[in-house]
């Protein structure tokens, strides 16, 4: 038991940390624009970011109950291009110069309902999970597309959902680390370098909001995480 418990505030620090990077990376953003002047409205726009971020730390608090799948969520419709297009300024200054962000959106994607702030501590832990699995360069590629399906075989219903994939250029992961990848403390990495909460906090959020996680990788390749949340009210499905 007292090893658990290391562990999981182990994983508590870790991914706090991940989060004050963040913070960090966007109060530098907000000082450089502050000295070159301070009237442009890019100021404001950065001080709302970074109370959304803060607002991300209690969401992080709240997604260690993921595990028992009893985190209380504040769900609300959510334009998830428009998430996504928020946090592009701070992944940016994040992930380092190394690592180019790109963006392919589906301009006619649908609507979800799920906790905005948990859903933006999803995508910050995959993005920091991509940038260390490509060694500090690569390319990070956010797309979204509205999907028809979900097979029975994962537990779901048909339907139609948003999904969210997060693709990097990274050294991908072997049949034996995928089927154990979302395994609560499951790590490749060493004990300084991360605790395997991350995407089991990101499984735990996805499920408990109606939705599936799948992922697609290969050694030397690179990986893909799809995150397929289900649609409100939307266009007719492009795949």
């Amino acid at each position: 038991k007292m090893e658990a418990v290391g562990r999981l505030a182990a994983g508590i620090v870790h991914d706090f940390n991940n989060l004050l990077t963040v913070m960090e990376a966007g109060l530098n953003l907000l000082e450089k624009q502050l000295n070159q002047d301070p009237t442009n409205p890019k100021v404001f726009a950065l001080f709302e970011e970074l109370r959304k971020r803060t607002r991300n730390g209690g969401a992080l608090a709240q997604q260690l109950l993921a595990f028992s799948r009893k985190q209380p969520l504040n769900p609300e419709i959510v334009d998830v291009n428009a998430r996504i297009e928020g946090l592009s300024s701070l992944l940016t200054s994040t992930l380092g110069h190394n690592v180019k962000v790109r963006h392919e959106l589906d301009q006619a994607l649908g609507e979800v309902f799920v906790d905005p702030n948990q859903l933006d501590v999803a995508l910050l832990n995959l993005a920091v999970n991509a940038r260390d699995a490509m060694d500090g360069g690569g390319t990070l590629t956010i797309t979204t597309s509205n999907v028809r399906n979900i097979t029975e075989d994962h537990g779901h219903k048909p339907g139609l959902f948003v999904r969210v994939t997060v693709t990097d250029t990274g050294c991908g992961m072997s049949k034996d680390v995928l089927a154990r990848v979302f395994e609560p403390f499951f790590t490749t990495k060493g004990d300084s370098e991360g605790t395997g909460l991350g995407l089991s906090q990101v499984y735990g959020f996805v499920e408990q909001s109606g939705g599936d996680v799948r992922i697609d990788s290969e050694v030397g390749k690179g990986t893909s995480v799809h995150l397929l949340l289900p649609r409100t009210k939307a266009p007719q499905p492009t795949g």
